[in-house]
């Protein structure tokens, strides 16, 4: 895909998702990790904790709200539009057994006009995650737009976006990331994203040529929301995605792959793209059709 084509396809995803989000819609979201290489600290040496509830209230107890964490250790929940008080922690019946703390123990925290998304992680101490912690790296950002066709007529999927644009940490939300599902009459847009690693596909080649980066894949994920378009009404409302895109060779189209799965707060699956439908969490990326998907390293300091 040439850099005017991308252009138009990337601007026409930001002109069709403005306004998805009342001005006001504060969303809390987090993640929970196991402190694998014990220093105490959130650091890239800890691994994500699944399905553990966590609960936020209002101080005045007329609201609440709780998240499952997904596989990555990710929760997200909405609060209500007017600004108040709130508390979040981890329901103690679902912590991991063997879990000895939990730090912090809880979150205080306020909305506020000028904040609609507010967020914080919990660490567990737990003698079973002790280990050799998983590798990660967040040197990296994407950019693409394409479709993703089964035979002729309408693409099955159109995406486009950016993921973590330039590595900069002030850009806004992490990027924006849009995928239309046309058969389910479906658009997902990811509202706030991160990345949680850069790496080289196994078996390939390492790194990518257009433009020049050590690496060939980026798994993020993050916060969005689902809705449906045309005659579908479907509201989803807030729900959280992985994705995982493959930039093999230029040009993109036939070529470089995309995965992505999208769930609602209880982890049910309402958007697949894979190539292994029946088992959703394996991570099995779909060729894409047209278009490019373009990994970009960050540029050193």
């Amino acid at each position: 895909m040439n850099t005017k084509a991308f252009q138009v396809l990337f601007l026409s995803f930001t002109l069709l998702t403005l306004g998805l989000l009342p001005a006001r819609a504060w969303i809390k979201v987090g993640n929970v990790y196991c402190d694998a290489n014990t220093n105490g600290v959130i650091d890239a040496g800890d691994a994500p904790v699944q399905s553990v509830l966590v609960v936020v209230t209002n101080v005045s107890g007329t609201f609440s709200n709780s998240s499952w964490t997904t596989a990555e250790g990710l929760f997200v929940m909405q609060l209500p539009d007017e600004a108040d008080q709130y508390v979040d922690f981890i329901h103690p019946a679902t912590l991991p057994a063997g879990t000895t703390a939990v730090l912090p123990p809880f979150s205080s925290f306020a909305t506020a006009t000028n904040q609609t998304i507010v967020t914080n992680n919990f660490l567990l101490e737990n003698p079973a995650c002790v280990g050799a912690p998983p590798q990660t790296n967040a040197a990296c950002w994407l950019t693409g737009g394409g479709t993703i066709r089964s035979g002729r007529g309408q693409p099955l999927f159109t995406f486009g976006g950016v993921v973590n644009p330039g590595c900069s940490p002030t850009a806004a939300g992490g990027g924006n990331f849009n995928v239309v599902a046309h058969a389910a009459n479906l658009h997902f847009q990811g509202i706030d994203i991160q990345v949680l690693d850069c790496g080289n596909v196994a078996g390939l080649p390492p790194g990518s040529q257009s433009p020049r980066s050590p690496f060939n894949f980026i798994e993020f994920q993050g916060v969005g929301t689902l809705k449906g378009i045309a005659r579908n009404k479907a509201d989803y409302g807030l729900v959280t995605f992985f994705g995982r895109a493959e930039d093999i060779a230029e040009p993109g189209r036939s070529i470089d792959r995309l995965y992505l799965r999208v769930s609602d707060s209880a982890g049910n699956i309402l958007l697949l793209i894979s190539t292994d439908s029946a088992n959703p969490m394996n991570v099995a990326p779909v060729t894409i059709s047209t278009g490019n998907l373009q990994i970009h390293p960050c540029k050193s300091k």
